[in-house]
């Protein structure tokens, strides 16, 4: 998770008569230092290794239960990336993208269904886990690709369900001008609807599903250990314990990158300032390290959306030879296409035989070529 319902209130009203006051001059300047720095480097890696990680999962070695949850992860974390560039080019480079009708309303519920997606995926492919290790015999049963396929289906509507609300909660002022949230919304304060939805929603997909998560991945480590110690089960353990491992390093990572955000969401109202605190120095200097942290902490956790090809190519012995097959193969035919591309056209020109009667020209193709040995096209 990156930036929260919260922090899409402030970014869209950006252009608003309405600006937060408890902004300092001098904390904005730093936080969009640390966007500006951080979030390209997160676009360089993410970019293209969401795109060969989805790619990989889709071939057919891969082509497995988990493979199809983490290609779907791939493609999720790809388009979050997509759709967080808009955001950052409209908070932090100032580039007018997000001020018109429709977009106002769409943009926030594409921005938290993928956030919401993410890490649903993530305990799908967990729970996989959980069975495949702790209930073998039922594997056949639950991890097949056509049960991934319909649990990514409806985990995609849940998230797509949830982040609809968004579309409810933000309006584009035609008279002002910018996106806002409308007002019976936020009615009420902490006790309002949308303090309420952000409240609920934030904690069960960023908090208790990562705990969901680490719960089962204690159960799963422990069970995997009495494998290891028991002379049962070897086929199981030799078929599952490498996958298993890169999807627990995945799971932990997701974990250790998303809990200190929902703990920066959680205590955010501690650091929120009355009007008597606003002008006090102490206040000022804690806000202004609270604000800090909180940026760094989430250019931290949004790393999750970037990184994982690399925990993948690190540690799955399977998806490293399939990427270095693809790379090879692609190079190779390259330098293949290169070298004999004179040759291959002459040998063509040469072995052209004018037909008498059709007026046609008879090319017979060479064997190495890609339409197969001894194919004649007319």
């Amino acid at each position: 998770m990156n930036k929260t319902t919260n922090e899409l209130y402030w970014m869209l009203r950006r252009n608003s008569s309405s600006q937060n006051p408890y902004e300092d001059p001098d904390i904005l300047a730093a936080t969009n230092i640390i966007d500006k720095s951080i979030s390209p480097i997160l676009y360089i890696f993410g970019f293209p290794g969401n795109a060969i990680s989805f790619y990989l999962w889709q071939r057919p070695r891969l082509r497995h239960s988990s493979g199809y949850y983490l290609a779907a992860l791939a493609l999720t974390d790809l388009l979050f990336l997509v759709n967080h560039v808009l955001f950052e080019l409209y908070k932090v480079w100032q580039v007018n993208l997000l001020e018109h009708p429709i977009i106002c309303e769409a943009l926030p519920i594409i921005h938290m269904a993928f956030q919401y997606l993410s890490p649903l995926l993530v305990l799908a492919f967990t729970v996989e886990r959980y069975i495949a290790v702790c209930f073998p015999l039922r594997r056949q049963q639950f991890c097949t690709t056509k049960k991934a396929m319909i649990v990514t289906v409806c985990l995609s509507l849940l998230a797509l369900g949830l982040g609809c609300m968004q579309g409810y909660f933000y309006q584009y002022d035609t008279q002002l001008g910018y996106c806002h949230l409308r007002t019976e919304a936020v009615t009420g304060g902490n006790k309002s609807i949308w303090s309420i939805w952000t409240w609920v929603t934030e904690m069960l997909i960023f908090l208790f599903v990562p705990l969901c998560i680490l719960f089962l991945n204690v159960i799963i480590i422990r069970e995997i250990r009495r494998l290891a110690r028991s002379n049962e089960s070897k086929m199981v353990q030799f078929q599952t314990v490498t996958t298993t491992f890169t999807l627990l390093l995945v799971s932990f990572y997701y974990i250790i990158t998303s809990v200190p955000v929902s703990i920066v969401y959680a205590v955010r109202y501690e650091f929120l300032p009355s009007e008597q605190s606003t002008y006090s120095p102490d206040f000022q200097s804690k806000y202004r390290k609270f604000q800090l942290a909180k940026t760094i902490i989430e250019e931290l956790g949004m790393t999750h959306f970037a990184c994982k090809f690399y925990i993948f190519l690190s540690a799955e012995k399977l998806f490293r030879d399939e990427f270095i097959h693809v790379i090879l193969r692609v190079f190779c035919k390259n330098k293949l296409h290169t070298s004999d591309y004179t040759q291959h056209t002459v040998l063509q020109t040469e072995m052209a035989e004018p037909e008498a009667e059709t007026g046609s020209v008879v090319l017979v193709v060479p064997s190495d070529s890609e339409y197969g040995p001894d194919e004649t096209i007319m």
